[in-house]
């Protein structure tokens, strides 16, 4: 009987050590106002969209403070940061490009004042272009002088794309190589990859190598799709045996989808292969340092 206690015990310890919460930065939130909510439609995968932007920000809200999210770079228009800053004090504000930037000078005005934090989530591949184009060229030296960290979309997106939003997208200009010049040309520049990479999540890994100062987001690569997940999968094995790990953070991209969140935090705690030293990391420690949080 005593044996059989002391095994139960040794059970329950595990499963207490597995089930552990830690505190959470997640860097790859959206932002919406009235005018740019698109939500309202269920997930393939069945979570959820709630249909008003205003209750986009509150299911957000009430899943970090479920789930324990200290901070969140949150992405959007200008008007829609500044209305999610507004709301709750944890979110970090990020400027999301379109297909025409904001002026320069303004850009610049706006980092000034506190009110972007974050360039980013920059989307040039929806448009055309890749963080090489000499259209953000002075938006990335602006961010290099005012320790400003860039986001930037890599990989593909989603299906039928071309046809339904953005003509000029190609999944080829979400090629992680193609920000080499970019690192070249603004060595001190703060860049982390959203998505990691995607499909091209070798490349990611490959560059993380080269460049010690790389960071990259996980984003829908936690939840969207099972094939995008086994890049996931792929991209966190390997980032473990190339030993930069410490470099790889926590982001959702829940979109219109806040559900995302919980799934995303389920997927990596589901993960076997990490230990906790390296969900901890992943979850909080790496963007506390990249986003030098002192806290």
């Amino acid at each position: 009987m005593k044996k059989y206690k002391k095994i139960n015990l040794t059970v329950i310890s595990l499963f207490i050590l597995v089930s552990v919460k830690a505190q959470i930065i997640d860097v790859h939130l959206h932002s919406y106002t009235d005018a740019d909510y698109w939500g309202g439609r269920v997930h393939p995968t069945g979570i959820e969209s709630p249909k008003t932007a205003d209750e986009h920000l509150k299911k957000t809200i009430a899943l970090m403070d479920k789930h324990q999210i200290e901070y969140a770079v949150v992405s959007g228009s200008i008007e829609s940061i500044e209305k999610y800053v507004k709301a709750d004090s944890r979110f970090i504000p990020g400027y999301m490009d379109s297909e025409q930037l904001i002026p320069i000078d303004r850009f610049e005005l706006l980092i000034k004042e506190g009110k972007i934090k974050v360039f980013g989530e920059v989307s040039g591949v929806y448009y055309g272009r890749p963080l090489n184009d000499p259209i953000y060229s002075p938006y990335l030296e602006i961010c290099e002088k005012y320790e400003i960290p860039v986001a930037y979309h890599t990989g593909g997106g989603p299906p039928m794309t071309p046809y339904r939003c953005c003509p000029n997208f190609r999944i080829t200009l979400g090629d992680p190589y193609l920000v080499e010049d970019v690192l070249v040309k603004f060595p001190k520049l703060q860049l982390y990859l959203m998505h990691g990479g995607e499909v091209y999540f070798e490349n990611s890994v490959r560059m993380m190598k080269m460049y010690s100062h790389l960071y990259i987001d996980l984003g829908v690569i936690l939840w969207v799709d099972p094939i995008i997940k086994d890049y996931g999968v792929r991209l966190l094995k390997l980032a473990q045996k190339a030993n930069v790990l410490d470099r790889v953070m926590f982001g959702t991209d829940q979109m219109v989808w806040p559900g995302a969140i919980s799934k995303s935090i389920e997927f990596i705690n589901s993960l076997d292969f990490l230990s906790e030293d390296e969900k901890r990391m992943i979850l909080y420690n790496n963007a506390k340092t990249f986003l030098k949080i002192s806290k």
